[in-house]
């Protein structure tokens, strides 16, 4: 029997997102946490002879992001993102070294931040979550084409 092959870490990755026609740094990611949820309907009546049944509907991703702040825009970027209401692209490398990134569209539904008072050597940290509207592409969505 073969030796199963493990699904690596991300270190090293960053993330960005897209403003003003360009990708600004936001973070380095210290971890993802990625949900993907079916989201079903269920109909009980004379026809399903008084059985409950569940259809999909849909499929419903999400994606919780923490990380280190690359600057003292950065959470601001992000929290002009949330207020905007609006669908962002986030651009990200997955690891040290990694030359394709992925991008995907979404909306932050959770933003929060942490500045540590005990020391000025320790990095401020975020987290967030953000709804994916779509698959995760190779291809830039605000590539000129």
């Amino acid at each position: 029997m073969p030796e199963p092959i493990y699904e690596k870490g991300w270190e090293g990755a960053r993330m960005a997102i897209y403003k003003a026609a360009a990708y600004v740094p936001i973070a380095c990611i210290t971890s993802r946490n990625e949900t993907n949820t079916t989201n079903t309907s269920q109909k009980t009546n004379v026809c399903t002879e008084g059985k409950t049944v569940t259809k999909a509907n849909s499929i419903s991703r999400s994606v919780s992001i923490e990380g280190e702040i690359v600057d003292a825009g950065s959470y601001e970027d992000l929290k002009t993102a949330q207020d905007s209401l609006a669908e962002q692209t986030f651009r990200i490398y997955k690891g040290t070294g990694v030359t394709t990134p992925l991008y995907f569209k979404g909306i932050i539904t959770e933003l929060s931040a942490d500045w540590d008072a005990s020391t000025e050597d320790s990095n401020a940290t975020f987290s967030m979550t953000i709804d994916v509207n779509g698959d995760y592409e190779t291809v830039d969505p605000n590539a000129a084409p």
